[in-house]
């Protein structure tokens, strides 16, 4: 069930999870307090929505064994606002009796399911069923959901966003703090199974050289912020864009997004599409507040109040990409 659970999509692919187990019958999810991102994710709200994403796979896995799970959210009381869930029991899983569930066809899709941060091809429509899927799926966490796949509505999107990752990345401590997880080369992989992983033999070849440097920060105008850019160019690359949005911007609604945002990336996986979440200009440090209501008015969500959680632009890779690393199932584990 756990081992299934960790292939969860993540920001920064810090896998924040402890899974406590010392009680039998139940699994308390705690946030690790040691894996956040302060400056890009001051209020740990992605965190938590990579908690979500955590819960729905073991939701699922556990049906496969024909389980079920009741997921109690913030038993001991959800962190304020504003505060960091550092150390919060995020849920505890009961467990029931064998036979109590039935299996989730989506299984099959977890060990499928990548996050490939790629070019994806143009001109290739989406299939509408899917994206009637993802509706029902938003509404069944009790989200909002939609797809923009308009040629202007999408270049609107790409602008925001193409803004917002040359924010992030001319922000000193916002660059650094990613700077500091980016594992660049096979070794630095393999020695740190988690944070950025950069492996293209461009990047290798700059770093070897000393053309790429992650502890300097892009300047406007530089040469490295034009690398930097450049990388950005793929991104752009999609058939669409899909986003979940919540009414409020409760804890709960958090990992209600995240719960929603996996099961649709795996709809997407059993169709053979892929996503890949642009979440920058949906981070809450002060420099992205900009960006961030430009996205809202772009969706039509700015006079809703609704809180956007997540966007990803979606379509079709064009070249394979393998998982992102993860640290082994004991190290997640408290027994």
């Amino acid at each position: 069930m756990l081992a299934h659970a960790l292939l969860a999509p993540n920001p920064h692919n810090r896998q924040p999870w402890i899974a406590d187990l010392r009680e039998a019958g139940r699994i308390h999810l705690i946030c690790d307090g040691e894996r956040l991102l302060p400056e890009t994710d001051p209020f740990g709200r992605q965190i938590l929505i990579g908690c979500g994403a955590f819960l729905e796979l073991a939701v699922i896995a556990a049906a496969q064994r024909r389980v079920s799970v009741r997921v109690d959210l913030f038993p001991g009381g959800a962190p304020a606002d504003q505060d960091l869930p550092k150390g919060s029991r995020v849920a505890t899983l009961l467990l029931g009796e064998p036979g109590s569930a039935a299996a989730d066809p989506l299984f099959a899709q977890i060990v499928r399911r990548h996050t490939r941060k790629t070019a994806y091809a143009g001109g290739r429509a989406l299939p509408g069923t899917l994206l009637g899927s993802w509706n029902d799926t938003a509404s069944h966490f009790g989200l909002r959901g939609g797809t923009v796949a308009t040629e202007a509505a999408m270049g609107t999107i790409r602008r925001i966003t193409r803004e917002a990752y040359e924010i992030e990345a001319t922000t000193a401590r916002t660059w650094l703090e990613s700077a500091r997880l980016m594992r660049i080369g096979p070794g630095a992989i393999a020695a740190n199974p988690d944070g950025i992983s950069l492996n293209s033999p461009t990047v290798r070849a700059f770093h070897a050289v000393g053309l790429f440097d992650p502890m300097v920060v892009p300047t406007k105008g530089s040469s490295s912020l034009q690398r930097v850019m450049e990388r950005w160019a793929p991104f752009e690359t999609a058939s669409g864009f899909f986003w979940l949005a919540s009414a409020d911007n409760t804890r709960p609604a958090q990992v209600a997004s995240g719960r929603a945002y996996v099961r649709a990336h795996l709809l997407a996986t059993a169709a053979d599409a892929d996503m890949h979440p642009l979440s920058q200009a949906l981070q809450e440090f002060p420099e992205m507040r900009g960006p961030r209501e430009a996205l809202r008015n772009a969706l039509g969500l700015g006079a809703e109040g609704a809180t956007l959680q997540m966007l990803s632009r979606v379509g079709f890779a064009t070249e394979p990409r393998g998982p992102s690393p993860r640290r082994s199932l004991e190290s997640v584990l408290r027994t």
